[in-house]
């Protein structure tokens, strides 16, 4: 099969969906498909080549969120390039321009379209302060996912907040997690010891953007509020994005900013944790949660959306309410004091974890593409 995929977000921006893509691109050409990327252009990484499957269109920064590139498509170029990559479906992952230039050039040479959605828009305008956009946005947002055979959805649960907006050819394309990446034996105490983090230290992670939608900021208040209880315990952040410079200039007690961290250097960043918190309430899937059960952690998570999918309170995680200070401040000094708990819930992650495999995941929506080929085959011959 031979796959034409869009989206703004692709290598080497770092995000959920960029990173979801790329394993997606490597997962297929294993199987022996073959994928061609249409993306904007972001800075390469100093002495590395661009990726061969690549197609990148000039962009600018957004202007609410400078680390994701507004691209502006040449159309006539981008349908050359389809039509000389000869793709059997478009796959179109966001809705911006790029997904808009790939619906326009799939209409014009006759493929089949499948959709995919990765954001809570309701939630995101919410948090940028952008509610006026919504009526305007899902007017569109309706239209566009309109054009594609079937729209994929991370999460049933992200699946019913699309039916209540009026998109109900719907699917789910779910997450897996690698078990040689995201395993308890990466657990480094050099890692540790990097942070002054000692043997007998709690060490507390948060790994994913380091943005506002992401709830970081009450994350750190209550972190300060619990200072005189938390003992010697210590909190890292692992990724990159807005709020990166601004945390590390605050240089708040007890808090490190690692940057970003990949490969062998992010399953250690994981398993050497004692304890994951995931305050973001505005999840479709929550792919880093997923990560750190594989990797044998308890966590503290927000009990709002997609992550509802998998986390069950007391089992596998410890769910507090959402986009509260004090419900976080509760959950951390309950989960830093209770060793029995802690491990209680890393059993029961690391469960949830074994029984989500990519491969299953990767069937699915292999089968997602072929239903749209064949209903277009169908609609030809008729």
């Amino acid at each position: 099969m031979r796959i034409a995929l869009f989206s703004e977000v692709y290598w080497p921006m770092v995000s959920g969906v960029g990173v979801t893509l790329l394993r997606l691109t490597e997962a297929l050409r294993e199987r022996g498909h073959e994928v061609r990327i249409y993306t904007a252009t972001y800075a390469l990484p100093a002495g590395i080549a661009d990726r061969p499957e690549v197609h990148r269109s000039p962009s600018v920064p957004l202007f609410l969120y400078p680390d994701v590139q507004w691209a502006f498509p040449r159309l006539r170029e981008v349908v050359e390039d389809l039509q000389a990559f000869r793709p059997d479906i478009v796959h179109v992952a966001t809705e911006f321009s790029l997904g808009l230039a790939g619906v326009k050039a799939a209409r014009q040479l006759g493929l089949p379209i499948i959709g995919s959605a990765h954001t809570d828009y309701d939630q995101y305008a919410a948090r940028y302060g952008v509610p006026w956009a919504l009526r305007a946005g899902w007017h569109y947002l309706r239209w566009f996912y309109g054009q594609a055979f079937r729209v994929l959805c991370p999460s049933s649960i992200y699946e019913d907040a699309m039916h209540r907006h009026g998109v109900l050819h719907t699917g789910i394309w779910s997450r897996g997690v690698d078990p040689a990446v995201f395993s308890p034996s990466f657990r480094s105490e050099a890692y540790r010891a990097g942070f002054g983090v000692g043997p007998g230290d709690l060490l507390v992670t948060y790994i994913g953007r380091i943005a506002r939608e992401k709830n970081l900021g009450l994350l750190l208040e209550a972190w300060e509020t619990l200072a005189p209880r938390r003992g010697s315990a210590k909190l890292v952040l692992v990724g990159r994005g807005p709020l990166e410079d601004d945390i590390r200039r605050r240089e708040i007690p007890g808090v490190s900013v690692s940057g970003l961290l990949e490969g062998p250097a992010l399953s250690a960043a994981y398993s050497s944790a004692d304890l994951f918190a995931f305050p973001s309430a505005t999840e479709t899937f929550g792919n880093s949660l997923l990560e750190a059960m594989g990797s044998g952690l308890p966590s503290l998570v927000a009990a709002s959306g997609g992550v509802l999918e998998f986390a069950n309170h007391g089992g596998n995680a410890w769910l507090v309410e959402p986009d509260s200070t004090p419900a976080i401040v509760e959950g951390l000094q309950r989960l830093l004091g209770d060793a029995a708990l802690r491990r209680r819930l890393a059993a029961g992650a690391l469960a949830t974890a074994r029984a989500r495999d990519w491969a299953t995941v990767y069937d699915r929506l292999l089968d997602d593409y072929r239903e749209a080929i064949a209903a277009k085959g169908a609609t030809r011959a008729a």
